[in-house]
């Protein structure tokens, strides 16, 4: 390389780098100016908009088949994000029955927008990917089941608002510690293909009225 090259090449670096930053700020403006104008066209009983969308941080969770499930994965499709567990007894099977009823309306809909379910456990000591993916392909056969570490549970959850706590049943003896219940966040995430949520189905859900919305975000 020449001199004159190889003093460039610090400055053209620069200029790269100073791009891709002004592209990815300029693609998050334009999801918040989006958001806001959705927030008067959507029934916010049905889903709430988010003023400012929130990114997804980097995450690296398991799916149900042993392959890696990271923040890509959420990119270039609208991703229904829910977290839960599999012994739960109501309100997951709940949940799951509606995001199942979604999907089959968004397919006999012929929706053409790229989308995708995903289950996240927040229960990873007890579920396994066997148990994972015997759950939610009970409910449908397309729902990602994943998991993880409690640490990356919370890198990708936390920010989001997400929460969930251990709650202790009583046993005879008091010393069953698998015994329990967990208290988890049942609201459904709606992820831009940019992995960013810009809405939240609040219970109950209508799978009906969840779809009505969903086709209104994204014909905007």
């Amino acid at each position: 390389m020449s001199e004159p090259s190889r003093k460039n090449a610090p400055v053209a670096a620069v200029v790269f780098l100073v791009l891709i930053v002004a592209l990815s700020i300029a693609v998050y403006l334009k999801w918040q100016r989006a958001n806001v104008d959705l927030a008067t066209v959507v029934d916010q009983s049905v889903m709430r908009v988010i003023p400012q969308a929130i990114p997804v941080a980097e995450f690296t969770l398991t799916r149900m088949d042993g392959k890696p499930f990271e923040r890509k994965n959420l990119l270039g499709k609208w991703t229904f994000l829910y977290f839960g567990y599999t012994l739960c007894p109501d309100v997951c099977p709940t949940e799951l029955t509606a995001l199942a009823e979604v999907a089959e309306l968004l397919r006999k809909e012929g929706v053409q927008s790229s989308w995708q379910q995903v289950f996240v456990s927040v229960d990873p000591e007890r579920d396994t990917p066997e148990q994972l993916a015997k759950f939610v392909t009970y409910f449908d056969p397309k729902i990602i089941g994943v998991t993880g570490s409690q640490t990356e549970l919370s890198l990708m959850a936390k920010p989001l608002g997400v929460g969930w706590e251990k709650a202790a049943l009583p046993t005879a003896n008091d010393a069953a510690s698998s015994s329990y219940l967990i208290n988890h966040t049942t609201s459904i995430l709606l992820v831009s293909p940019d992995a960013t949520v810009v809405g939240v189905y609040p219970t109950p859900h209508d799978p009906l009225a969840m779809v009505k919305e969903f086709k209104t975000v994204i014909n905007r």
